[in-house]
């Protein structure tokens, strides 16, 4: 039976919705998470993790003792991400040294003496733990909540240092042509395929964190088996959880105050309101972005077989290249499952259109593209069905350095939400999706969760 009235109520079923109102009630509160069918939760922002996510997941696990964190490996599988572009192909591998010698091999400016003897001499997975575990103890540090530490500097780890001295130097350069900007589409495309945001800009506060992320192996969390596990623990706890619609939204003088279940529940009442997952596209609640927003049109092929790709398999396969990055079609996703193969085209959202208004004219760029781009023979294609799947991406921004301090960490976006039908903004209700964090996703999610709770 549920109350009247809770703490916090959730709404939408994500891995870290869970885990954010499991930590409330370890804390005593009253909470209550809504799954609301109608509001859409699927994010490669929660399925694909690199050891820096697992790590900051873990040490979360280690502090309040939640044994889906703890055991967080039973969870998780090893993945692979291709990144494609006419100019050449780039594969995660499943160890870091993998990772670090595909680099030197296909950057030529990766190709430094202290590099190439790293690779050679260096225990370079045991490394990259290790200033792992310093950037995750300094990244949520209350220095840098409050911007008065310098930048992290992986002390004790020379290769590592060159590296990302390397990486910041190219991706800050100026280019002569388009074609001089591979390691630009390389970072655009890792941080589209395994979480949600366009990225064409590179601060270099951030560099640590896309180096360590580019060179660890590459997880794909089970989140079905691990959100059970969450929602196990919380209903123990004595937590509830409802799978329900919201019928309608109790609003006053621009406030969200309350919502009306559409069960016998009735009217439900709280302190804080949290949307998860990603935007409604319909209902009384519009989130309005600053940042452009990319929508990620899918066309299925059901029982492909994938053997037909080549060597070697990756789960994701990211397309781009200089001719689509900056458009309103910058990227294209093709996933590969054993019952389907996935291809989803990012376009540009556009007022009020639906995802038949796209079809055709993301067809007729989409499918020469990949089929050039992998080499499919013409009858891969036979057979392919419009789905439905509908995400949301949301380009990266730079804010401004003057009004943010030196470090500009932990930026989260400005989501305004707005009554959709009088377009005013509205208080009471807070957006904690997978489009929050600006620069850090799934990191700076955490680390935002700790001080939520302090």
């Amino acid at each position: 039976m549920l109350k009247s009235r809770y703490h916090s109520v959730f709404w939408g079923k994500t891995p870290w919705s869970l885990l954010h109102a499991l930590l409330w009630r370890l804390k005593g509160r009253e909470v209550l998470v809504i799954d609301d069918q109608a509001l859409s939760t699927s994010s490669g922002g929660h399925r694909w993790l690199t050891n820096l996510e697992m790590g900051a997941l873990q040490d979360l696990g280690e502090k309040f003792q939640i044994e889906p964190l703890l055991a967080l490996d039973s969870f998780l599988r090893p993945a692979r991400l291709k990144i494609q572009t006419p100019q050449y192909q780039w594969v995660t591998s499943l160890n870091a040294r993998d990772n670090l010698r595909e680099f030197i091999r296909k950057f030529t400016v990766f190709q430094t003496p202290g590099l190439l003897a790293a690779l050679e001499q260096q225990d370079i997975a045991s490394d990259l733990s290790k200033v792992q575990k310093s950037f995750l103890d300094w990244f949520r540090s209350q220095q840098v909540r409050h911007r008065s530490t310098p930048a992290f500097a992986a002390a004790g780890v020379p290769w590592f240092v060159e590296f990302q001295k390397v990486l910041t130097d190219e991706l800050t350069r100026p280019y002569k042509n388009p074609q001089d900007g591979g390691l630009a589409q390389l970072v655009a495309a890792f941080s589209t395929a395994t979480g949600q945001v366009v990225k064409y800009t590179f601060a270099p506060h951030e560099a640590a964190y896309i180096a360590m992320r580019l060179l660890s192996p590459l997880w794909e969390l089970d989140v079905r088996w691990f959100e059970r596990e969450l929602l196990r623990e919380l209903q123990t706890q004595g937590a509830h959880f409802k799978r329900a619609g919201i019928q309608s939204w109790q609003l006053g003088e621009g406030r969200v105050e309350a919502a009306l279940l559409d069960s016998y529940e009735g009217v439900i009442g709280y302190e804080r309101l949290l949307m998860y997952g990603f935007p409604p596209a319909t209902g009384a609640l519009q989130c309005v972005f600053q940042e452009k927003v990319f929508r990620g049109l899918e066309t299925i092929w059901p029982h492909v077989e994938t053997g037909a790709l080549e060597e070697p398999r990756a789960e994701l396969t990211c397309l781009t290249d200089a001719r689509l990055m900056g458009t309103d079609v910058p990227m294209m996703i093709l996933e590969e499952g054993p019952r389907a193969t996935r291809l989803q085209v990012l376009v540009e959202e556009r007022p009020g259109a639906k995802p038949e208004f796209y079809r055709q004219e993301t067809s007729d760029l989409a499918l020469p593209f990949v089929k050039e781009a992998l080499f499919h023979p013409a009858a891969w294609w036979e057979g392919a069905k419009n789905g439905t799947t509908w995400d949301v991406w949301v380009e990266e921004t730079i804010m401004g350095a003057a009004s943010k301090g030196p470090l500009m960490l932990h930026e989260k976006r400005e989501i305004k939400i707005v009554d959709r039908e009088r377009q005013e903004a509205l208080t009471g209700v807070q957006y904690w999706g997978p489009l929050m964090n600006q620069r850090f996703g799934v990191l700076g999610y955490l680390t935002e969760l700790r001080w939520d709770l302090a």
